[in-house]
């Protein structure tokens, strides 16, 4: 039976997308268009130097092709924290929002820095040696990995004090509640105690 005449399949409204994730995908699709221009831009410098180019252009696609595989595995275990922390908790990404906006805006910023600051090394050393084109991957390559772990850790404070608000909402929730509950259980249990059975 195809899937077109079977009653049981059901089509799936897809759900709008939240700012948040709108803007996951925003600030990742912009570290992919600058990491791309980046990629592009150091190719035209090399291609400029023809020796040098035919030396590192394996180099330089394994060096790349790894640098983006690894980012791409990062953002991709961010956007699933992302999404499953969202479905728990709608009400306080509301709160939140600014936070978070701020956080992509800071992120990208930085991401453009770094690509300013690296494209600016390019030029300056666009003939160089097998030895100082790994000294030069070394450093781009820490510069990445320190750019993810800052960014990281500026994720994880800002999820640590979004728990926090958390329990105070809950708790606080819990002490205003609490004694609303106690007064209308006991004035129900004095309504059933003054009516006749």
């Amino acid at each position: 039976m195809s899937q077109e005449n079977n009653p049981n399949n059901e089509i799936k409204e897809k759900k709008p997308e939240g700012f948040l994730i709108k803007g996951w995908r925003d600030f990742m699709a912009e570290i992919d268009r600058g990491y791309k221009k980046f990629q592009n831009y150091y190719e035209e410098q090399a291609k400029k130097n023809q020796e040098a180019w035919n030396a590192n252009k394996d180099r330089i696609i394994k060096f790349f092709d790894e640098s983006k595989r690894n980012w791409d595995n990062t953002l991709m275990e961010w956007g699933i924290e992302l999404e499953k922390l969202q479905n728990e908790n709608k009400e306080q990404w509301n709160k939140n929002k600014e936070n978070i906006e701020n956080f992509f805006r800071e992120s990208n910023a930085l991401w453009d820095s770094k690509l300013q600051e690296w494209k600016s090394e390019i030029n300056r050393r666009q003939s160089e040696s097998l030895a100082e084109w790994d000294a030069r991957k070394q450093k781009i390559s820490e510069d990445i990995k320190a750019w993810q772990e800052d960014t990281k850790k500026k994720w994880e404070k800002g999820l640590k004090a979004w728990r926090k608000e958390m329990i105070k909402g809950s708790y606080l929730f819990l002490v205003f509640m609490i004694p609303i509950l106690l007064v209308f259980f006991v004035i129900v249990a004095l309504i059933n105690w003054l009516l006749p059975n």
